[in-house]
């Protein structure tokens, strides 16, 4: 694995780098280490035929210094599906991991449980010493009959170990007094429980297990109700400094065994359970809100919690999303109203926003609660406080006037630092879609570090001006930030004032400017990167070179055009009218797309192209079935960095719209046309 990295300040350190390899990496979490460096842990992801796209995955961890440079890499799994879900550090930092696998054969090392369930999945732990070097602890978790999910990880002062998950494991190792469940059903289903457990440091034994489930769900029909599983899980976990264990998630069921007094008894969706440390009960299990929505057949919560922060007083920072207009905010938040304008057509949940919310050590309310979000919808996916004890999550949004008042840029990810009392935001800005929005984590200094779920890492000085750098690039076509480039790509270069006057090189070539903007640029990138795997971007911007942006070249990563709602491909009908939804192409006629990164032509990318001249670039599949391509080639009056490819639509369509599947190389894009209805 190479780790890709610029760096733009001296004075305040802060880089972007990217996970760059021909797989597919997925981050899902990002601490920062007593050094300031940067850990950061996830998925490789292994492209493949199965039905999900990839024949197995590996979990690594990787630590990135100051500039970004790797300090190290560690990869471990077996021949399944090896999916990490949290990562954080003890007091000597040792790195835990932990997750799921499907893997027989994951590399076990003085386990707890040496054997996974057959069939199903095992929560997987790992301890690795501080440099990565030496797998302390790697042990399968939570029984072998039934499938179990670690999400969370954390420690107490005597470095005792806390997870937290989901498991429909019979057994379990759970404590008795701690075992809230309600009894089986028979067989007709195999439900899931949300649970915690603690373990020595040595992780030798099962010191207390908690499990919480429920058995009622709203639904319309008795036939669903009986089959459909009821599910609990817990996504979060902390420890006060009595040792009391506070864990957070979701649930479908409304009969969770709520406590006398908590802030709601009743309700559904997201929840929070405190354990007391001696193991004899629950300190309180409240609800967070009591609403739901109904999509037939059943009844979908309308809080979603995504992460915790317990304090040493037992008060529990929150977030997540809701499209609840009664979740409890509290008077003097920053944004004490559901911020719903749009009106939803009939039995749908309308838009979401996110929430941030401190519960009081007792859960019996909320010391302050806060909505955040616009008028379209927000997610919350990370949450971190430092320590002046300002809240900061990262999340993603479509709202037009979600704050901005920080960025540099009109990106669908945004991070917002909250006061303490959660009444107003001390920074708010938003970035490159892919970029920031999977974890965040707030270090000692003040510094962020961030990632997006694709491979991008960053550090970001959120009180200082941004300094002018290349933070992101994504294709022209595409959507999401990406660290690969193919030769004749047309690219968004994005980051703050990179814009005025630039030049750019690519491998040391020039490429065209097509568009400029304070913000970011379009390029067409050299067709003559061919032979090379990786290169370096240089811009120049207003005469000042900007720090060097190394990235990975490819022979292709096709994009295809979309529409302003980037849902379906901007696409001519044969009689060359716009394809809409009012105007459809009819079966059996051919379709024209246009496309970029379909590979090398010996060409200048930023030339318009004079005529047609067929590549044969490209295969199309319309609706999982090989198509006619009658022309893939340059489209004359553009630049030759576009494709354009006419193909034949099926003579049966049985839906109003078609499945376009075009591939260049190896790689593949996909996009949907309007058709004839059936």
């Amino acid at each position: 694995m190479a780790i890709h990295a610029a760096v733009p300040n001296e004075a305040v350190p802060q880089y972007t780098a990217f996970l760059a390899t021909e797989q597919h990496y997925s981050i899902a979490k990002v601490v920062s280490t007593q050094s300031g460096y940067t850990l950061i842990a996830g998925s490789i992801l292994v492209p493949g035929p199965s039905a999900g796209g990839f024949t197995f995955s590996r979990s690594f961890v990787s630590e990135l210094d100051e500039r970004g440079n790797t300090v190290f890499t560690v990869s471990l799994g077996g021949g399944g599906m090896d999916l990490v879900h949290d990562l954080t550090l003890d007091s000597h930092g040792n790195i835990y991991l932990v997750g799921e696998t499907s893997s027989t054969d994951f590399p076990v090392r003085n386990p707890i449980q040496a054997n996974p369930p057959s069939p199903g999945r095992a929560g997987f732990l790992v301890k690795l010493s501080p440099d990565g070097s030496q797998v302390l602890i790697s042990t399968y978790f939570g029984g072998v009959k039934g499938s179990t999910s670690i999400n969370a990880v954390t420690f107490d002062s005597a470095g005792n170990i806390y997870l937290a998950g989901s498991t429909n494991a019979s057994d379990f190792p759970a404590t008795e007094s701690l075992r809230k469940v309600p009894p089986a059903d028979g067989g007709v289903r195999r439900d899931d429980y949300a649970f915690f457990a603690k373990l020595p440091p040595q992780a030798d034994r099962v010191l207390l297990a908690g499990l919480i489930g429920g058995s009622s769900i709203g639904c319309l029909t008795a036939s669903s109700c009986l089959t459909r599983s009821r599910s609990a899980n817990a996504n979060s976990i902390g420890v006060d400094s009595a040792g009391n264990i506070v864990m957070g998630g979701n649930t479908n069921t409304t009969n969770l065994p709520t406590t006398p007094g908590a802030l709601s008894r009743e309700g559904v969706g997201a929840f929070v359970a405190k354990f007391k440390a001696d193991g004899s009960g629950l300190a309180y299990l409240t609800y967070l809100g009591t609403l739901s929505f109904t999509i037939a057949p059943f009844q979908e919560p309308a809080n979603t919690l995504t992460a915790i922060a317990v304090d040493r007083s037992g008060e529990v920072l929150i977030a997540g999303q809701t499209n609840d207009d009664t979740f409890p905010a509290s008077e003097g938040a920053y944004q004490p109203v559901y911020s719903k304008t749009l009106v939803p057509p009939p039995n749908y949940p309308p838009q979401t926003d996110g929430f941030v919310a401190r519960l009081k050590s007792d859960g019996s309310g909320m010391v302050w609660a806060t909505y955040l979000g616009g008028g379209a919808s927000e997610i919350i996916s990370g949450l971190s406080v430092d320590t002046n004890g300002v809240v900061w999550v990262t999340g993603a949004t479509v709202s037009p006037d979600f704050p901005n008042p920080d960025g540099w840029s009109e990106g669908v990810e945004f991070i917002t630092g909250l006061k303490a009392d959660g009444s107003a935001l001390r920074y708010s800005a938003r970035f490159p879609d892919g970029t920031v929005a999977q974890s965040i984590a707030a270090d000692p200094d003040g510094l962020l570090h961030v990632a997006g779920w694709l491979g991008s890492i960053s550090t970001i000085a959120p009180f200082h001006p941004p300094t002018p750098r290349v933070f992101a690039l994504r294709p022209a076509a595409g959507a999401v930030s990406t660290p690969y480039l193919a030769p004749g790509e047309l690219i968004v270069v994005y980051g703050p004032d990179i814009g005025p006057s630039p030049t750019v090189t690519i491998g040391d070539l020039p490429a065209f400017v097509v568009a400029e903007a304070r913000n970011e640029i379009e390029v067409a990138v050299p067709f003559g990167i061919v032979n090379q795997t990786s290169a370096t971007l240089r811009v120049t911007s207003g005469g000042v070179s900007l720090p060097d942006f190394p990235v990975t070249v490819v022979p292709t990563v096709p994009q295809i055009f979309s529409r302003p709602d980037g849902r379906y491909a901007a696409a001519l009908n044969e009689d060359g009218t716009v394809n809409s939804r009012d105007n459809p192409a009819k079966a059996g006629s051919v379709i024209s797309f246009w496309a970029t990164g379909t590979g090398w032509m010996d060409a200048d990318a930023g030339k318009i192209a004079p005529e047609a001249r067929n590549t044969s670039c490209c295969t199309v599949r319309i609706n999982y079935r090989a198509a006619e391509v009658l022309y893939a080639g340059t489209s004359p009056g553009l630049l030759n960095a576009v494709t354009q490819i006419n193909a034949r639509l099926p003579q049966q369509l049985n839906a109003d719209t078609a499945l376009i599947e075009l591939q260049a190389g190896a790689r593949i894009a996909s996009t949907r046309v309007f058709t004839t209805a059936p």
